[in-house]
């Protein structure tokens, strides 16, 4: 593609250099750049894309995107100056790939909790009604018969627009994605065309990377704008938003496409009634526009209740059949590390979950205290390089619903484990609650095991499906299903 038919959506602040030139890729990660690429200069956490110029040029890069000014000493390259790379490196992927989203049926989920879970539910629903659905989530990435473990929840722009771009050739009908604020401030998904956006729920999170609570709910706030935003035809498009949420309005008020509400309150337009909740099911009547229909789900959680409303009211928008979308709610026995229930002989519960905020934590440890016959006893650690100031209010709604804590560590990274569950602590204090800290993760599982007794709940949050431990400067395997598996067949050997 011609450099001048790329950059045609950038709104560049200057140019300098050839036009006429061939692209062969883009790329922002001077490693990878081969002979013909754009490199764009990213500004990240850890790196300045701006200081391996050099290195991109070395490895064939012939034009790069700039935000800061560079002195080029190669002649031969242009440079487009532009306010915001990361913008530019979206929307430059979005037409180097030619506009994928445009081909596909796009709906994004965003929230603090119940993503995955949703897009697990559509693609579930969307396959049993015949259509060829992949999926992009913080569990997995499904593209076609290929299913590939995810690295972060929203990929980034270039990965994404390629992945898109690779549905598109394999025919796909429909792609459910989850979308991150961490990826709708960072502009990953602009120039994404999306069919339907959904909104969960939202709670005090992630200042780690948002200024402020005002902020994060701005950046939510983005799916819906670019669902506005539209090449397509508008009437096709919907925005999904559970009505009980406190901040609905903020959503609703920005909407200018078809809106369906969801919810338990009486005006929310698909709602739950004659609800029946077990420790290892759930039953509703599903209230909607489209009619009536008995839901049944394989697991518990009323936070899932919400989850199977929006999953619902994204189908019937797409006009599937109640009768298709219950079968398909009966038949999925939920997404990966969500609400699992390991059944290995014991005589106590024993359940895993990716719970691994205060909003997730507290939603999960109040519908198991509906059911505890004795104790539930907790396994958590709150991950490191994470908005600090949530970790004592983490800490409380475990003492608000645990009997006993086991603080641990899950993914530390350049922080030290004991810190972290030093602040964690402060707030389990005030309860007065039994507690450990067991920092190394394996030996927490092992201890919660060893105390629990019959008719207990063994609740084990925060990293869910995960397959490692992060440390500052190791990564070691880790699964918290397979270290129990080892634990009770193997009598903790080799755990």
């Amino acid at each position: 593609m011609k450099l001048s038919e790329l950059i045609k959506d950038l709104g560049f602040k200057e140019i300098k250099g050839p036009l006429n030139i061939e692209i062969s890729g883009v790329s922002n990660d001077s490693r990878q750049v081969k002979q013909g690429d754009l490199f764009v200069c990213i500004k990240g956490f850890s790196f300045d894309g701006h200081s391996f110029v050099r290195e991109a040029i070395e490895q064939g890069s012939v034009a790069l995107v700039i935000e800061n000014d560079l002195e080029i000493s190669c002649p031969n390259i242009t440079t487009i100056k532009v306010s915001d790379s990361r913008r530019a490196l979206s929307l430059l992927a979005n037409r180097f790939y030619n506009f994928p989203s445009q081909k596909l049926n796009l709906i994004g989920v965003t929230g603090t909790n119940g993503k995955t879970t949703i897009v697990y539910m559509l693609r579930s629903i969307l396959s049993k009604a015949g259509y060829h659905t992949g999926l992009l989530s913080t569990a997995q990435n499904i593209i076609g018969n290929k299913i590939n473990t995810s690295q972060m929840t929203t990929m980034e722009s270039l990965d994404l627009q390629k992945n898109l771009a690779e549905m598109v050739k394999q025919k796909l009908d429909y792609v459910v994605i989850e979308v991150s604020s961490h990826a709708l401030q960072l502009s990953r998904v602009v120039g994404c065309d999306f069919e339907i956006g959904i909104f969960t729920n939202i709670s005090k999170e992630h200042f780690e990377i948002h200024k402020d609570f005002s902020h994060y709910l701005e950046a939510k706030k983005k799916l819906f704008l670019y669902l506005n935003d539209s090449k397509k035809d508008k009437s096709r498009k919907f925005a999904i938003i559970n009505l009980d949420e406190e901040h609905s309005r903020d959503f609703i008020s920005c909407n200018k496409v078809n809106l369906i509400t969801y919810g338990l309150k009486k005006n929310a337009q698909v709602r739950a009634l004659e609800i029946e909740k077990g420790l290892k099911y759930i039953t509703f009547l599903a209230d909607t526009p489209a009619g009536r229909e008995k839901i049944y789900l394989n697991f518990g959680g009323e936070y899932n209740i919400y989850n199977a409303l929006a999953a619902i009211a994204a189908a019937i928008t797409q006009k599937i059949p109640l009768e298709v979308i219950s079968q398909a709610l009966k038949n999925f026995y939920g997404a990966p590390g969500r609400y699992k229930i390991l059944d290995l002989g014991q005589d106590y519960t024993i359940i895993i979950d990716f719970a691994h905020n205060y909003h997730g934590l507290g939603n999960i440890l109040k519908y198991l205290r509906n059911f505890a016959q004795k104790r539930i006893i907790t396994v958590f650690g709150h991950g490191g390089e994470k908005y600090h100031k949530v970790r004592p209010v983490i800490g409380r709604v475990l003492g608000n619903y645990c009997d006993h804590i086991i603080i641990t560590a899950d993914n530390p990274k350049s922080e030290d484990p004991l810190d972290i569950a030093r602040e964690i602590e402060k707030g389990v204090k005030r309860s007065g609650k039994d507690y450990n800290i067991i920092v190394e993760r394996v030996e927490a599982i092992k201890y919660a095991l060893s105390i629990a007794k019959q008719g207990d709940i063994v609740l084990i949050a925060g990293k869910g499906p995960e397959n490692e431990q992060i440390y500052q400067h190791r990564i070691i395997p880790h699964n918290d299903e397979e270290v129990v598996k080892s634990i009770l067949r193997g009598k903790g050997e080799n755990c």
